[in-house]
């Protein structure tokens, strides 16, 4: 098999892949590049139209509250309409639905709204993860996610023609015209691949069943979660990766270049101007693809806690470097987002790939349910606070994500050690 080679760069992770797996891949690009371009200035966009740093943190918070009850359904529709519909009706509903939204928004309440709707992403984050993995092994699985993230991180390479575009036309303008590429662009990326998907293996027989016990199906749902909940509990190691997944999808969107705090902390903390802060989008793309087209490939998968936990420590001195450098230090900034990509780029591919080498089968769609769930209720919790906590000094934002990464290390030198042991007894 294709998947039992080694693979040494991209290109040769691009050729183990088949069937949907491959199909994501391809079409990730159309995804990815509005994406990049359009959340780099969202937050100032928002910010130019009378949102205030408070009302960000609520918008986040709405978001995420958003995001608990559709993370929660997200098993149930995904197992009972099949990943491969899942997929096309939810991200139809998410992604260009909310886009319009923002482009038409001027009030605090439009871009609540614009939030609540980009939330039925939770539902699909469940069922396009299945879509790339479910019919992939372990192997197949890290060379997906190695992919998928180099290429939305590399797209962060065209966020200077973003920073030209608002210097030019002024951050609302600019923005208007990212949000109408990226609703054009990405609605053509769902049509587009759901002609290439295939309903996978696990769905095909989730949906025979369904439709074999249709009666029953209901009862057998609620069974079905309360003992994926008793299961888990009596799994630790499943258990300790779920909650370092949890921790660190909580804090991306806090602490990353993924924050709608990002931004602003450049713009208001650091004092760097507004089009030129497009330029670290850049320096962190590239040393990212970089990472993802040539180290990742190369580490071994055996050792990938390790590897995650030295991308973490480098985040963590990237981030301290953040609240320390005094303003208007362009050159100490970039040092600072190089380091942050740096380990960013060696932690994400092994942190996404965690979840679905933890679980299998049939019980896949709830500990993903679960997983995003948590994630969500993390994420409103820390949204919330995030406003005040900016409003107060800006740097608490940097030292609770400091802190999350801190217990993750934590957590992977405590699941490093009950593998071995597991190991050893076998």
């Amino acid at each position: 098999m294709a998947s039992e080679l080694k693979p040494t760069h991209i290109i040769q992770s691009f050729k183990m892949l088949t069937g949907n797996t491959r199909t994501s891949v391809i079409f990730e690009p159309l995804w990815g590049i509005p994406y990049t371009l359009y959340t780099f200035y969202l937050s100032l966009y928002m910010k130019e139209q009378g949102i205030t740093d408070t009302q960000l943190g609520y918008l986040i918070s709405v978001g995420f509250i958003a995001s608990i009850i559709m993370s929660a359904l997200g098993g149930f529709f995904t197992d009972r309409l099949g990943r491969k519909k899942t997929t096309i009706i939810f991200d139809l509903i998410s992604w260009p639905g909310s886009l319009l939204l923002y482009l038409i928004s001027g009030n605090f309440w439009m871009f609540a709204l614009a939030q609540i709707v980009n939330s039925f992403s939770k539902i699909v984050g469940i069922s396009w993860n299945l879509m790339l993995v479910e019919d992939a092994d372990p192997p197949e699985q890290v060379a997906a996610y190695n992919l998928i993230n180099a290429i939305n991180i590399s797209v962060g390479i065209f966020t200077p023609l973003a920073g030209i575009l608002v210097g030019q036309l002024g951050i609302v303008n600019g923005e208007k015209i990212l949000l109408v590429f990226a609703t054009l662009s990405m609605t053509t990326m769902i049509l587009w691949r759901n002609y290439f998907y295939k309903e996978t293996k696990v769905g095909q027989e989730i949906l025979t069943e369904r439709k074999e016990h249709r009666q029953n199906r209901s009862k057998k749902v609620r069974q079905l979660n309360f003992g994926l909940l008793q299961s888990l509990l009596k799994r630790p190691l499943v258990c300790m990766a779920l909650t370092i997944s949890i921790l660190f999808n909580a804090y991306i969107p806090i602490g990353t270049f993924q924050s709608l705090y990002y931004a602003p902390f450049l713009t208001e903390v650091l004092i760097l101007d507004k089009s030129a802060i497009s330029i670290l989008g850049f320096v962190s793309a590239v040393v990212m693809l970089l990472v993802f087209s040539f180290l990742t490939p190369r580490l071994p998968h055996f050792k990938r806690f390790n590897s995650m936990a030295l991308g973490i420590f480098l985040q963590i001195i990237a981030l301290i470097m953040f609240i320390i450098i005094p303003p208007a230090r362009f050159g100490l900034t970039i040092l600072c987002v190089f380091l942050f990509a740096l380990g960013y780029g060696v932690t994400k591919p092994f942190m996404d790939s965690l979840l679905p080498e933890v679980s299998g089968g049939k019980e896949r769609a709830g500990i993903y349910a679960i997983h995003n769930t948590a994630v969500s209720i993390f994420s409103a919790v820390l949204g919330f606070a995030s406003g005040y906590l900016y409003e107060f000094n800006p740097n608490l934002i940097y030292i609770i994500s400091i802190s999350f990464l801190i217990i993750c290390i934590l957590f992977l030198k405590w699941l490093t050690s009950a593998q071995q042991k597991t190991m050893e007894q076998r």
